[in-house]
């Protein structure tokens, strides 16, 4: 298992970021890879199908919306094959102008991926960290 915080100050009001993080149409302008984001279900939680294609590689991911009461909190899962991903996202209004994100990320591994994910665990923290950063730069442009 594999767990870490993130936090980045975004530069614009938290009613902004809220509105920009629930946009799912903007999600490939942020998300490096992100091809489609496919609603599956709607009850009793939204599951969404991500495609990602990274070189020549498509993964599928499976998204799971298990709490959604932002600011305050949206927490979802991520599956896909080998590894299972918990996120729970906070935002807090920082001032007149600025907004905190937090990040609580948990992955969970099996089979082949417990073994490669003990290679790879600075690559899960910097991924979050990259999609972090490309949301900020996205809403404060």
């Amino acid at each position: 298992m594999l767990t870490y915080r993130l936090e980045i100050v975004i530069d614009k009001p938290l009613e902004e970021v809220i509105a920009t993080f629930r946009n799912r149409d903007v999600l490939p302008l942020w998300q490096p890879g992100l091809l489609s984001s496919e609603l599956l279900l709607s009850q009793p939680y939204p599951t969404y199908q991500l495609i990602f294609q990274f070189g020549r590689r498509k993964m599928k991911m499976t998204e799971t919306i298990l709490r959604d009461e932002l600011p305050a909190h949206f927490d979802g899962t991520y599956k896909m094959k080998g590894v299972f991903n918990t996120v729970k996202n906070t935002f807090i209004k920082e001032g007149s102008g600025s907004t905190l994100w937090v990040s609580d990320v948990e992955f969970k591994f099996s089979g082949l991926m417990k073994i490669i994910a003990i290679f790879m665990k600075d690559d899960y923290r910097k991924q979050s960290e990259i999609l972090m950063s490309n949301f900020k730069k996205y809403v404060e442009k």
